[in-house]
């Protein structure tokens, strides 16, 4: 049984985008509360400014982990949505026009943005606050349970969010339409 599509044939199909964006932001969240747990320095740029202030400078440790992680974390993230709109222009016979894939691709980028926000900056960062994510000498901050700046940090990221986007379809749109799964 084929999965419901929306308006047209070219129109992503919501089963696919579900399932791609569930598999996208496990792999995401896993990148980040993992790092996070391990080394929650790796994520002092994203900290409250108080925080930041507070804590001082990061160490060149948790700066060469940072570098060492983005690399993974930006295949993951930009990969998982151009393979997820490469299946979906698969799903519909080689073909999706460009409003279609971005729509899909976006949807993928914000899928995350919103995950990230409301997973890990305002449930376990913001509300839950455990020990591991709390950097030494900033315990009991209120940075720790301000969530306007985490909307604030998110709600500035998403115009760029919305160019990467573009940028993403098109690459998934250049790259060939693997033959359709038997």
């Amino acid at each position: 049984m084929n999965p419901p599509r929306l308006a047209s044939s070219t129109s992503p199909t919501l089963s696919l985008f579900f399932r791609d964006s569930m598999i996208y932001n496990v792999a995401l969240l896993s990148f980040v509360l993992g790092s996070a747990a391990g080394n929650p320095e790796i994520w002092l740029n994203d900290y409250p400014p108080d925080i930041k202030a507070k804590f001082g400078a990061i160490n060149p440790k948790a700066k060469r982990q940072g570098y060492l992680l983005i690399i993974p974390f930006l295949l993951v993230s930009m990969g998982g949505a151009i393979w997820s709109t490469v299946r979906l222009r698969q799903q519909n016979g080689g073909t999706l026009s460009f409003q279609n894939a971005y729509a899909h691709t976006f949807g993928m980028v914000m899928s995350f943005w919103l995950t990230d926000l409301l997973l890990v900056d305002w449930l376990v960062f913001a509300t839950w606050t455990p020990a591991i994510f709390v950097l030494p000498g900033t315990e009991g901050m209120a940075g720790y349970k301000d969530y306007g700046f985490h909307l604030r940090e998110h709600l500035r990221a998403a115009p760029a969010l919305a160019i990467v986007s573009i940028v993403l379809t098109l690459l998934a749109l250049a790259m060939p339409t693997p033959p359709p799964s038997k």
